[in-house]
């Protein structure tokens, strides 16, 4: 029994440590954006990316190491740093939640088959709890690449709706005989959210590099894995400087991601429509199953 309660107790414990790891406190996104800042500040500064995501300790320390490794061997990690930037979080930080989880997922298997195995007595095959611990390890790796996944495709939803209203706004601000220099960073001062923060902090940073705003943007977008803004500057490159041109291109640029953004919407729709009418199925044979099950007993009695 009180190997039992240990054993519990150690899986316990595991289980917290893991839902801990793997969902961290929700972090405002203006703070997330501080720290995107600092991530790219120069390397004489005084904050760094691993500071600020509060991650100094072992995992940083091994994040660090993976993060060198990969990069010597040439695994980029493209996706995985485009949902990061969108995340808040550093590329070190995630490769240190990966190896945690990892190993939390190879201890948890471990210490569930020897409670079995001292508590149930139950036998199993040589070899198969280090089989079944590393292929659980495996796949608790994998937890930090969805999770962030999830959360950058939930971002970037919301950045290109922001971008579609940010573009029209352009727009606007050319029309009024503004030019492009002054039209991007004013029309991104009249959004609140932080994709309109994220706009303003890096037209910000293209004037007082002296970098081409639309280049920055450009690059924002690359950084950030939007195609839209990513293939926006191109366009607008290609267009040259006639105002007009380039007026006309952000237009159609955004009406099609409203276009995109309702076809969005009304698959959606359609899916979750599909949702509930197999939930209607499901609960009209269940409610004959109830029905006919007493006269099956009675014909099946006899």
């Amino acid at each position: 029994m009180i190997a039992l309660a240990l054993v519990g107790a150690c899986l316990g414990a595991a289980v917290f440590a893991l839902i801990r790891r793997m969902y961290p406190p929700t972090v405002s996104p203006l703070v997330q954006l501080g720290r995107f800042d600092a991530r790219r500040a120069p390397e004489g500064s005084q904050t760094s990316g691993p500071m600020l995501d509060g991650n100094s300790g072992l995992g940083a320390r091994v994040g660090r190491w993976a993060a060198a490794e990969l990069e010597r061997r040439g695994w980029s990690y493209t996706s995985l740093r485009q949902d990061l930037a969108l995340t808040g979080r550093s590329f070190e930080a995630a490769l240190g939640r990966k190896a945690f989880a990892g190993l939390a997922g190879f201890t948890l298997v471990i210490a569930t088959c020897c409670g079995l195995q001292l508590g149930a007595d139950w036998t199993l095959p040589s070899g198969s709890p280090l089989v079944l611990a590393a292929l659980a390890g495996i796949g608790f790796t994998f937890l930090v690449d969805l999770e962030a996944r999830q959360e950058a495709s939930r971002r970037r939803r919301d950045f290109r709706r922001a971008l579609g209203a940010y573009l029209d706004l352009v727009a606007l601000e050319m029309a009024g005989s503004a030019a492009p220099a002054e039209a991007l960073p004013n029309a991104a001062r009249v959004g609140a959210g932080w994709p309109m923060a994220l706009l303003r902090d890096t037209l910000w940073r293209a004037t007082l590099s002296g970098q081409d705003q639309w280049e920055a943007l450009t690059d924002l977008g690359t950084r950030i894995g939007v195609t839209e803004l990513r293939d926006l500057g191109a366009l607008v490159r290609l267009v040259g400087r006639d105002g007009a041109r380039v007026r006309a291109t952000l237009t159609a640029r955004a009406a099609t991601l409203r276009r995109r953004e309702l076809a969005e919407a009304e698959g959606q729709a359609g899916q979750k429509d599909q949702s509930m009418r197999l939930a209607q199925i499901l609960i009209g044979f269940a409610f004959i199953v109830f029905l006919a099950y007493p006269a099956i007993v009675n014909v099946m009695a006899f």
